[in-house]
């Protein structure tokens, strides 16, 4: 694999991610701003409402004393924008009740400390970060009257509130100006990215590092089989020479002939062991750092996954909350609409109300607006000081609409003449309403349980909350808390899922890619376990097939040369028979490879004429059976087949070759079938032994150079050796035949190699 397509697939892939990521990135930022400006309009809102309402609570009138009446153009009561928002409806009232304070009760302006407190307090609750600064301005001109804070007015993470109105005659307005830290909302996401993409990137250097030295690992091993190339060629001369010398006892001379084929041997063993050396090095440097990335990747994509599921479940849960005090509140707007029909709680009818008192400025407000409301109609809304709510509040962390449910229930509770039982069933129909306004799960419901233990008293929806659904905070129904209703939405999984897909894509292609660089990284280890134990294999069969019978042929000349074995001449033949034999695999290793350079270069010249194949088979078997050290039986059958047309030289040592493989990588007890035959225009020679057989996976390179399967590794252990060229070396010559090889074989049971040669006319 070329290193540079490498490195320009991972920077597109890793390019693409980063662009995908960061498009995620922007919209959860779009997102962020557009849900901080809300929450910082709803929070200011509810602080300014609420810190008109603590203006009320601090007149000296009685608890319960209705201060006055709060008033709008009817088709503005009715309008969209009204019945979609509480808090628009309220904040419009509570600018209203502004001006009535200063000019009827006298009060100072809402406090822009007071309004300061209130908001940072909510917003703490949002957990939204940052700076808060009051303004109090003219509206007319904009210059500005206080400041709670030095501020930014514009600019990255800067959020202006709407306005609202503490003398609308005077044309005087407060807002809040929100300072957010840098990036605040969207630093854990980055950093996250940041992270994994630091991982990935430690992951693809450490893979082109593992390329490059893969790469590296091939040229040492290409130089190491030109060397062996080399010094195999350079061997047939000297080898021949000591052939020859062996007959006329020439010693010295073989010893010294030895002892330089020795010496070039040991060079290319020497040169081959330390590559091997430094590659085992790189290989456990290269191993285990991209594995350490990959881990550390694949960890922070769970930490990544797993925080933007709670992040969104979070705020989930803050919508869901939302959404059932709003409910709460509107279900005591229905029990407040009650209990003003029982108790006769109306603007025209207030005089018959005893259980309410009214301020002197309610009572004139009252008549007048009778005698206005006879020629335009205006909605009406009363205001008095609230039931002591004011404990609830600070001593636990409920929602402004859950707060205004609350004084609405103790009002009712108070001064109500008969009960005013809360409906679940109208309850259920608001909340499920209210969720599909907020694009919520519609599959909710509502638990009413007694307090502390929890016992189910009735219920709409599921009644057994899962690990998964989302159970809101829980409000109670009566003073003493014993009775308390809580939320329950289902199916909250694929919602927050979908609602953070743009996040979750590049999330997942990440994890793809961290996927393909782990299969990757596998396949590159076996590649580096295969080179180093190609190496490992290469230099023992260096050891064993070359440098071992030099070394025998060099004791045996010396034994001689000595003259210790010159009384004993059965044992001096002995030792020129073994250097000999030794002689003669020295050439028929060097006949081999130089056979192999001819067919790379199209140099072999073929003598192909009609082979008698009884008297090659039976000279290839007696020969066998002479020097083996096991016990071999031989099947012959020839079927219509005796000779076939080839070069008589090549086909001696394909059939050899197969012949010892069956020898070799067998048991201690060898069944070798030979069957000739004839077959559609091709003389077909099978040998077919009962031997360790050939693992699936490596029949499709056994024939490739230097490669011996895992039988031939295993077996190596007994004595088995080779340089893996001896099959190259039959599918070299059969192609060369215009013929080819095919094999069969079941691993632990056979192995079956058909030679087909092509009939001639």
């Amino acid at each position: 694999m070329k290193v540079r397509i490498l490195i320009s697939f991972s920077i597109v892939v890793l390019l693409l991610i980063f662009l995908l990521q960061g498009v995620g990135i922007y919209r959860a930022y779009c997102d962020h701003v557009k849900e901080t400006q809300a929450i910082l309009d709803d929070c200011f809102e509810q602080s300014f409402v609420e810190g008109i309402g603590g203006q009320i609570n601090s007149l000296p009138l009685a608890v319960g004393t209705v201060t006055h009446l709060n008033f709008m153009p009817y088709s503005m009561y009715l309008s969209k924008k009204m019945k979609e928002s509480k808090n628009e409806m309220t904040l419009y009232f509570a600018q209203q009740t502004s001006v009535i304070l200063q000019k009827v009760y006298h009060a100072e302006e809402l406090p822009l400390v007071t309004l300061d407190t209130l908001l940072t307090c909510k917003l703490q609750k949002k957990s939204v970060e940052g700076k808060i600064t009051i303004r109090k301005y003219k509206t007319e001109t904009g210059e500005d009257l206080e400041f709670t804070q030095p501020y930014a007015s514009a600019g990255i993470g800067v959020f202006t509130s709407r306005r609202a109105f503490i003398n609308k005659e005077k044309g005087i307005a407060v807002e809040a100006v929100l300072q957010t830290p840098f990036l605040w909302g969207i630093r854990k996401i980055l950093l996250l990215f940041l992270g994994t993409s630091l991982a990935l990137g430690i992951v693809v250097f450490a893979f082109v590092k593992q390329i490059r030295s893969i790469n590296f690992q091939h040229h040492n091993i290409e130089e190491q089989r030109n060397s062996f190339y080399t010094l195999a060629e350079r061997m047939k001369s000297p080898v021949t020479d000591l052939l020859s010398d062996i007959p006329g006892s020439e010693w010295s001379r073989i010893e010294e002939q030895s002892v330089r084929l020795l010496n070039g041997t040991e060079q290319t063993l020497l040169k081959a062991k330390l590559e091997a050396q430094k590659e085992k090095k790189k290989y456990f440097s290269l191993k285990v750092l991209p594995l350490i990335a990959l881990l550390s990747a694949l960890i922070l994509l769970l930490i990544w996954t797993g925080y933007l599921y709670q992040d969104n479940r979070k705020k989930m849960g803050q919508v869901v909350n939302d959404c059932f005090d709003n409910m709460f509140y509107n279900e005591t707007i229905r029990r407040m609409k009650l209990y003003r029909q029982i108790n006769g709680y109306y603007l025209e009818k207030a005089e018959k109300s005893d259980t309410m008192i009214f301020s002197p400025y309610y009572e004139r407000q009252r008549l007048a607006l009778n005698a206005f409301m006879r020629e335009k109609k205006i909605a009406l809304v009363a205001t008095h000081v609230h039931v002591g709510t004011e404990d609830i509040r600070e001593k636990s962390e409920i929602s402004d609409n859950a707060y205004y449910g609350y004084n609405n229930q103790n009002t009712i509770d108070t001064y109500s003449k008969v009960p005013i039982p809360f409906s679940l069933h109208y309850a259920d129909s608001l909340f499920i309403r209210f969720l599909e306004e907020h694009r919520m799960p519609t599959d909710a419901g509502i638990r009413m349980c007694r307090y502390p233990s929890e016992e189910l008293m009735i219920y709409t929806g599921n009644p057994f909350p899962g690990i998964l659904d989302l159970r809101t905070n829980m409000i109670a129904l009566n003073k003493d808390s014993t009775v308390f209703i809580e939320g329950v939405v289902s199916s909250t999984t694929k919602h927050i899922f979908s609602s953070i897909w743009y996040l979750l894509v590049p999330l997942g292609i990440l994890f793809l890619f961290v996927c393909v660089c782990v299969i990757f990284q596998i396949h590159l280890l076996y590649m580096q376990y295969r080179l180093k134990q190609f190496q490992k294999d290469f230099t023992y069969a260096m050891v064993h097939d070359m440098k071992s019978p030099l070394n025998s042929i060099l004791m045996g000349a010396h034994s001689l040369a000595s003259g210790k074995l010159a009384n004993k001449p059965e044992k001096e033949q002995k030792y020129k028979q073994v250097m000999t034999e030794e002689c003669e695999h020295l050439l028929a290793l060097s006949g081999r490879v130089l056979l192999l350079t001819q067919l790379d270069k199209g140099h072999l010249q073929l003598n192909i004429e009609e082979v008698p194949l009884c008297p090659l088979i039976d000279d290839l078997t007696a020969k066998i059976l002479l020097k083996a050290g096991k016990k071999i039986e031989f099947n012959t059958l020839y079927h219509r087949c005796e000779t076939v047309y080839a070069d008589a030289f090549c086909l001696r040592e394909v059939l050899s070759n197969l012949l010892d493989n069956a020898i070799k990588y067998s048991r201690d007890e060898v069944k070798i079938d030979i069957i000739c035959e004839s077959e559609k225009g091709f003389s077909k020679i099978k040998i077919c032994d009962n031997g360790l057989g050939i693992p699936v996976k490596d029949l499709a390179r056994i024939f490739n150079r230097f490669e011996r399967s895992v039988a031939a590794a295993r077996s190596s252990k007994g004595g088995a050796t080779g340089f893996g060229l001896g099959l190259n070396y039959v599918q070299q010559v059969m192609l060369a035949h215009e013929g080819r090889v095919e094999v069969e074989s079941e691993e632990g049971r056979f192995s079956e190699f058909t030679l087909y040669f092509p009939v001639r006319e």
